[in-house]
This record gives structure tokens, C-alpha cells and sequence, in this order.
């Protein structure tokens, strides 16, 4: 294969990595995300695990095709729940659910 197309892979990926490792951190430290501490540990995990993958790739210099796409739809995945997340502040506060769940909530 041709030493751009390697170089390109492992910059993607190492981008990719970087982009879950980032996501994963935010949404451990973030005041608004209602985790539990078994969440938080998983997602500090996973940071962890995508920092050590994107500076494994740099010391090797090359990832294999099912690793790209794997950081790659983790990326995307991560990219999802910010948008969603974006869209959600941008719309306001999201309707609360009633107390008694067996009542359906106030019309606004």
C-alpha cells in the first residue's frame, strides 16, 4: 500500500481516537450528565482505552482497516450524542416528566 494512504489512515484514526477519548472525558466531568458511578467508570475506561489506542498508532505509525473503521464509528457515535446534546440546549429546557407517571403531563 502506498506510504501516504498508511500515513492518512493512521492520521484518521489517530483524529478518531482522539474525538472518543475527548467525549468520554466530557461526559465524565459533566454537572449535567445523569450517570451513575458505574457509567462514569465505564466512560473513564473508555477514554483511557481511546487515548492508549491513538498513541499506540502514533509509536507504530500504521492501523489495520478494521481498526480505522472501528475508531471511525466510534467518532461518529460520539458526534451523534453531541449534536443531539447541542440540539437540546439550543431548543430549551426539555419537558419533565410529572411525578406520577400514571397521569399524563400538563399541556403547555
Amino acid at each position: 500500500m502506498n506510504a501516504y494512504i498508511v500515513t492518512a489512515h493512521a492520521v484518521l484514526s489517530i483524529v478518531c481516537w482522539c474525538v472518543v477519548g475527548l467525549g468520554a472525558t466530557v461526559a465524565v466531568f459533566s454537572p449535567t450528565v445523569k450517570d451513575t458511578t458505574a457509567e462514569r467508570l465505564a466512560l473513564a475506561a473508555i477514554a483511557i482505552g481511546a487515548f492508549a489506542t491513538a498513541c499506540r498508532v502514533i509509536r507504530q505509525g500504521w492501523i489495520s482497516e478494521g481498526g480505522l473503521f472501528l475508531s471511525a464509528a466510534l467518532a461518529f457515535y460520539v458526534m451523534a450524542i453531541v449534536w443531539k446534546h447541542v440540539r437540546e440546549h439550543l431548543r430549551g429546557a426539555a419537558a419533565s416528566l410529572p411525578n406520577d407517571k400514571t397521569r399524563p403531563g400538563d399541556l403547555e
